[in-house]
């Protein structure tokens, strides 16, 4: 394990602890949040790994950040999602500006740009936690690096659910790598490129959760059969051990800030 990995180790770790504190020191959930826990803690994993990819129901997820560090104090200030049933998009979306709750730095304003005044009116993620959580209910998350996007997400449900997002996800970024059998790091520019897709409103959370799902949609199709279960699109895609067993593992890594595409 590399330091990074334990370091994050530590920081979920601590998270954990704290959630285990506040439930043994009897600090009561809300029915929502009750609600939100209950998706977690209630979800069937076998059902959803045995269902063919084409009747799943599949989220395609996209955030914009302050930074790359949600344990240091970085925080969302855009989400996205998207939801497909099978390869095929419903037209339910959940697209909300993410109050970080500190200010945002000019040097990520610059990647997506989006400033304090853009976000002075948003929700925080704790307002929007619960509609995240029972938009995700159930689903495949589909996402560029979306090993990422987790982190900040896990970090909140850990803090007000008491657990973590138990959902599986792929990251498009191996199902290119599988693709083409390169083992580069690719943003989503390259991807989208290679597989013929324009690419509109770029670092913004709901155009890039866009172009996203029809990377999945290209790849997907090209790489399973049409009978193919999610566990069978899944086992393309090793787990990856620095942000836990249900996320997909990039073969290398991408530093930046403000995102991850």
């Amino acid at each position: 394990m590399s330091f990074r990995q334990l370091k994050q180790e530590l920081h979920a770790l601590s998270e954990l602890v704290g959630a285990r504190l506040r439930r043994s020191f009897h600090h009561p959930l809300s029915p929502r949040r009750r609600a939100s826990r209950g998706c977690c803690l209630g979800f069937d994993r076998a059902a959803l790994l045995a269902t063919p990819v084409n009747d799943a129901r599949i989220v395609v997820l996209d955030t914009e950040t302050t930074g790359m560090q949600p344990y240091a104090g970085d925080g969302l200030v855009e989400i996205a999602l998207i939801e497909y049933r099978g390869l095929v998009p419903t037209g339910r979306e959940f697209c909300s500006l993410i109050h970080p709750g500190r200010p945002i730095p000019p040097e990520t304003t610059a990647i997506h740009g989006l400033g304090d005044a853009d976000v002075v009116d948003a929700p925080s993620l704790e307002r929007v936690l619960d509609d995240v959580v029972e938009f995700l209910d159930g689903a495949l998350l589909v996402g560029h690096h979306i090993g990422f996007d987790l982190r900040f997400l896990n970090r909140a449900t850990l803090r007000h659910l008491h657990c973590q997002l138990p959902f599986p996800a792929l990251n498009t970024m191996v199902l290119f790598q599988a693709w083409t059998g390169r083992h580069s790091v690719f943003s989503l520019d390259d991807v989208a490129d290679a597989c013929g897709i324009t690419v509109t409103d770029r670092h913004n959370a709901r155009g890039d959760a866009l172009v996203c799902g029809e990377i999945f949609r290209v790849l997907a199709t090209s790489l399973t059969a049409p009978d193919a279960t999610v566990a069978d699109l899944l086992a393309i895609s090793p787990p990856d051990p620095e942000y836990g067993p249900h996320y997909s593992r990039p073969s290398a890594r991408r530093e930046g800030g403000g995102g991850t595409g």
